[in-house]
């Protein structure tokens, strides 16, 4: 079948990886490695945040208790906290594939994300997208399947003449066993380079229409 859609993740996609500015803060603290980012991904208090059902202080203050339990540290959570969103700016050449793509293809952003996250609202070109589904608005994350769904029902596209792209390995499969093809992003060029295979589009490869 013919690709009439594409969806984007946004954290590590069109933005620069999420949790490059917690790992930066634990080196500037003296923790050891993952001392902190192992509450970022697959840990059940952070998936509850994202699915909207705590509040971003209350995320926090769980980090902060668990740090210092194990490693002795107390953490200033208004740095840590301000390290994580200044990972929401926008990649400039990520949003520019975006920008080639409109018009030729329905364009869907399904993110995993937090309510209190002010930058990329701010920043996204909603105009570029068809859909954006944000896990703490709908109360479901990635990989849950159900999310896949949603996005592809807002988009009104089947998952068969659908493409997701995501930088986290482990959120591929659900869209996958749904009949979409996946992009594992690894760079914009890389990307950009998956894209026109997928969709036959020379245009893609040229860098724009």
């Amino acid at each position: 079948m013919t690709i009439t859609t594409i969806v984007f993740d946004l954290g590590g996609v069109l933005t620069p990886p999420p949790f490059a500015g917690v790992a930066e803060y634990e080196r500037s603290v003296g923790l050891p490695p993952g001392s902190i980012t192992q509450y970022f991904r697959g840990d059940p208090v952070f998936a509850s945040l994202e699915r909207g059902e705590i509040t971003a202080r209350e995320f926090w203050k769980s980090v902060g208790t668990r740090v210092q339990a194990e490693h002795g540290v107390r953490i200033e959570l208004a740095r840590l906290a301000a390290a994580t969103e200044s990972a929401g700016h926008l990649v400039p050449e990520a949003v520019e594939l975006v920008r080639e793509l409109h018009g030729r293809y329905r364009l869907g952003l399904l993110t995993n994300n937090v309510a209190e996250a002010a930058i990329w609202r701010e920043e996204l070109p909603h105009e570029l997208f068809d859909a954006v589904v944000d896990s703490s608005a709908v109360g479901l994350r990635k990989p849950d399947p159900a999310i896949y769904r949603i996005v592809l029902d807002r988009l009104g596209a089947t998952a068969a003449e659908s493409v997701f792209i995501d930088d986290f390995e482990e959120n591929l499969p659900p869209a996958r066993e749904l009949g979409m093809a996946v992009v594992l992003f690894e760079s914009v060029e890389q990307c950009r380079a998956e894209l026109a295979a997928l969709t036959q589009d020379g245009a893609v490869s040229r860098r724009g229409r």
